[in-house]
């Protein structure tokens, strides 16, 4: 298989785990649709054509020269010095073929913001009126825009080209995998206290390693005594959530928010809104998501070097 082929079997995998999956999916894709067939040459010349079957603008294939790969190594953050790692261990005779990453780079990363909409599906899903979360979420992609604007996009992806790495980023698709497992454990395990969440979490692996490291599952608003209640598994959806959803999750009968890690300014607000906030650990989750998908790569031959954060472990 190609490099291309793993990104889009990473996409369909996501759409199945996609709160939004269905009608909801296939309306926002016809729209993309709508928007390219009205656009002249030059406007289709501009246009990234990925997004008319790729709904999440954060996971893109970088660089690529369309050859067969048999192995990847796999990070959580790549940079020109990951990459130049990688050359290295090529230099030494390992083999690798290409280069993936989890945090999003290139034009993944200056279209990041574009992905933030699907947490209003994520809200409803919580309860939430679609309304309301609209009129949260309304204002931070604008948010998270701004704040990624003037990063050097292309620093990793010049990297890669320079090195002739395959590269290519994949970053909601993990999210997804892993916000859907957690909840579904969530769920199922249904801890009554704060303290037994943690240790539900504790039973994850990519989460008892985060305890061996020293950076275990904290709980930032509540307490380890207080009741969990309705748990609201939140890691999809590119960047933290507007600090305006805890007054609504509130009201809708949300007990604790689980994330992969939360501002400051979340914390005050969950308090006065009397919601919990466990926060799960932002590489162990990442790494959670990596690894759903990584055993899904795997079934079709590709061998998988972890480094940059990503702990490795095997569910299948």
């Amino acid at each position: 298989m190609r490099l291309s082929d793993y990104y889009r079997l990473a996409v369909e995998e996501a759409k199945k785990a996609d709160p939004r999956r269905g009608a909801e999916l296939d309306s926002l894709l016809a729209r993309a649709r709508k928007r390219y067939d009205g656009l002249d040459a030059r406007g289709r010349d501009l246009f990234d054509t990925d997004s008319l079957w790729n709904p999440y603008a954060d996971s893109r294939v970088l660089y690529d020269d369309g050859r067969e790969i048999g192995s990847v190594i796999w990070g959580i953050d790549i940079t020109p010095a990951e990459a130049m790692l990688a050359d290295r261990l090529r230099e030494r005779g390992n083999s690798i073929d290409a280069i993936i990453g989890h945090h999003p780079r290139g034009r993944a990363q200056a279209a990041a913001y574009k992905v933030v909409p699907i947490q209003e599906s994520m809200m409803c899903s919580w309860g939430v009126p679609i309304t309301a979360a609209e009129c949260i979420v309304s204002s931070r992609a604008h948010e998270v825009m701004c704040a990624t604007h003037a990063i050097n996009h292309a620093q990793t992806v010049d990297a890669c080209r320079l090195l002739d790495l395959p590269f290519m980023c994949l970053h909601q698709p993990c999210d997804l995998l892993g916000q859907e497992f957690m909840q579904r454990l969530m769920d199922e395990r249904a801890p009554d206290r704060l303290d037994d969440l943690l240790d539900v979490l504790q039973e994850v692996p990519e989460y008892e390693h985060a305890v061996r490291e020293c950076n275990p599952p904290e709980v930032f608003a509540g307490a380890r005594d207080r009741r969990a209640g309705r748990i609201a598994v939140k890691f999809a959806g590119g960047t933290s959530a507007p600090k305006g959803m805890y007054e609504q999750l509130g009201r809708s009968g949300v007990g604790t928010v689980m994330c992969m890690h939360v501002p400051e300014s979340h914390v005050e607000e969950a308090r006065k809104h009397h919601v919990n906030i466990v926060v799960a650990g932002h590489m162990a989750s990442d790494s959670l998501g990596c690894n759903l998908l990584a055993d899904i790569f795997e079934s079709k031959g590709l061998s998988i070097v972890p480094f940059s954060g990503f702990h490795r472990v095997r569910r299948s």
